[in-house]
């Protein structure tokens, strides 16, 4: 009976931290947090701009770039043809607080 509630207990947790996961996921690649290490001196900074802290092709800095921002790391705007990014610090210190929380409920 106490395997079969451990089993309920994890994969509600699992469920749970989803959305927590895929953004660890995302963070655990070296390129992604290379570009996160591009913001240290700038709050906004366009993708071309990025791009440049790279020898990686646009279109490869650009996949990065965009599931960062799907995965709501970053935000972008578009000014004209050019797309400026910034680190979306209230959600990750959001996503930060509920993983803490949701982990103190099953621990």
């Amino acid at each position: 009976m106490l395997k079969h509630i451990d089993n309920i207990k994890s994969q509600a947790m699992e469920e749970c931290f989803e959305e927590h996961c895929e953004v660890l996921r995302a963070l655990s690649d070296k390129t992604r947090q290379e570009i996160l290490m591009v913001f240290v001196d700038a709050k906004e900074i366009c993708a071309n701009d990025i791009a440049k802290h790279f020898t990686l092709s646009r279109s490869t800095v650009s996949h990065h770039l965009n599931l960062m921002k799907r995965y709501k790391i970053l935000h972008s705007r578009k000014q004209g043809k050019e797309i400026y990014y910034s680190i979306n610090k209230f959600y990750i210190k959001e996503l930060i607080n509920s993983f803490l929380e949701k982990l103190d409920s099953y621990c």
